[in-house]
């Protein structure tokens, strides 16, 4: 689901004379050791060629009842069910919570690091904003922007963000997402997002 989202925002992206790197565009892990995959990943929101850094997901909840849109950026989490959702997206176990514990060391130093609470701020805008115009797209609940340990974002220097996409298991917008037709109401709202982040001037290297 997810990469076939990150292939139909390409699509559009570049339609719009935009350049689009993809962290992979096969459905396959960038290794087996999930430290390294998350790394690998992570690099690219650390290089010079690039502006924005997207990490889209599909989203999980323990009642299956849960459902909507929910984009998050570097930061600490500031709520237990944020925390476990964080823990879960760095590798789950024992795993995620050491690469969770890794991840908030970083996180703590951006009250001393000016230029990371700048990119922080821009990182929450874009987060909003794909946020609000990924649920208008689809008409699924927006249910917020938060702030999360995500290893995959703790070395950004551009804005970057996580956006969970929809509940895979929630009953209905499981089905949703399993439907190209509406993957394809995803990626146009990742699009729209994306280009009001940027007409808006929130942001410029």
């Amino acid at each position: 689901v997810v990469l076939d989202v990150a292939l139909r925002l390409k699509r559009l992206l570049e339609q719009e004379g935009i350049e689009v790197r993809l962290t992979r565009d096969r459905d396959m892990h960038l290794s087996p050791d999930k430290r390294e995959d998350l790394s690998r990943r992570a690099s690219l929101a650390d290089s010079s060629q690039v502006n924005l850094f997207i990490s889209i997901h599909v989203n999980a909840s323990p009642t299956r009842t849960a459902q909507g849109v929910e984009v998050f950026y570097f930061g600490q989490a500031q709520s237990p069910g944020v925390l476990a959702q964080v823990i879960r997206e760095n590798g789950g176990g024992e795993l995620g919570r050491r690469l969770t514990q890794e991840a908030r060391t970083v996180a703590e130093r951006i009250l001393f690091d000016i230029v990371a609470q700048a990119n922080q701020r821009y990182s929450q805008r874009l987060a909003e904003t794909l946020g609000r115009k990924l649920s208008q797209a689809t008409g699924s609940p927006y249910r917020g922007t938060f702030p999360g340990d995500f290893f995959v974002l703790r070395y950004a220097k551009v804005p970057a963000v996580l956006v969970e996409i929809g509940f895979g298991d929630h009953p209905v917008e499981g089905r949703r997402l399993a439907d190209p037709t509406y993957r394809e109401k995803v990626a146009q709202g990742l699009l729209a997002g994306i280009l009001t982040f940027l007409a808006n001037g929130a942001y410029a290297r």
